[in-house]
């Protein structure tokens, strides 16, 4: 490294790093990457993502209901699963990072999640009906937000930078996506099936977390903002019974 940052470490041991081309890409908070070399996503990993994609769907294809005609994915649902699962990596990474990687850390965040879940299925079964376009709107700017603003932002100042701020933009995304999965489960003619799409999203967000090592967890966002606006644009059948929400919804 240049001679101006070498006092910024302390020297542990003697240690060589091979690099055959350019300089050596250095760990970061955002990417943590020790084992890789640059930007991408390791061979092993893609093997994994392959070997693991082929047996859930070979899983789906043993199970699924051949008397109801097949599989009728429900998209949104879907796509809800995979968009959550990226939120919850990226809540449990961030505040790692700022509060330290410890078991209560992780249990606090996984509670948090649980009870802002809970609070948006009371919200659903108390609020009158309400066009889920406020939703939406809300889950995408926080998201914007976790996406724009630095971590390194949350590193100084008081209570309200220092832990309520991080706290808002890591984890209020899990409430409105709580109130919008709640909401069109409640819509969902087949709620078995809408159930079973929803877990099969959250498979692909699982692995969709290996693309960690291209875009670093920051830009992780981008793919979480993904998924949830192929939400907005799929279409679901008509619900057989009357929905708890107008059909502009």
């Amino acid at each position: 490294m240049p001679a101006s940052q070498q006092q910024q470490w302390q020297r542990i041991a003697p240690t060589k790093i091979i690099h055959n081309s350019g300089g050596p890409r250095f760990a970061t908070d955002d990417w943590p990457f020790l084992y890789v070399r640059n930007r991408v996503i390791p061979g092993l990993a893609i093997r994994s993502i392959a070997l693991l994609g082929l047996l859930g769907l070979g899983m789906v294809y043993m199970f699924v209901p051949r008397n109801r005609g097949g599989m009728k994915l429900d998209g949104r649902m879907f796509f809800l699963g995979a968009g959550f699962m990226l939120l919850e990596t990226k809540a449990v990474v961030q505040l790692a990072l700022l509060f330290g990687s410890t078991w209560q850390v992780n249990s606090l965040v996984f509670f948090t999640a649980l009870v802002l879940i809970l609070l948006a299925n009371l919200m659903v079964l108390t609020a009158p009906p309400q066009r889920l376009f406020w939703c939406y709107l809300g889950l995408l700017l926080l998201l914007g937000s976790a996406i724009a603003i630095p971590l390194e932002v949350f590193l100084n100042g008081g209570i309200f930078m220092r832990y309520v701020v991080p706290c808002v933009l890591a984890l209020g995304p899990m409430f409105f996506s709580g109130v919008i999965f709640a909401r069109s489960f409640s819509d969902s003619p087949d709620p078995d099936m809408a159930f079973g799409s929803n877990i099969a999203g959250s498979v692909v967000g699982a692995l969709g977390e290996s693309f960690s090592t291209l875009l670093g967890f920051r830009y992780l966002l981008f793919m979480a903002a993904a998924f949830y606006l192929l939400s907005i644009r799929t279409s679901r059948a008509k619900p057989a019974v009357a929905p708890l929400l107008p059909r502009r919804a």
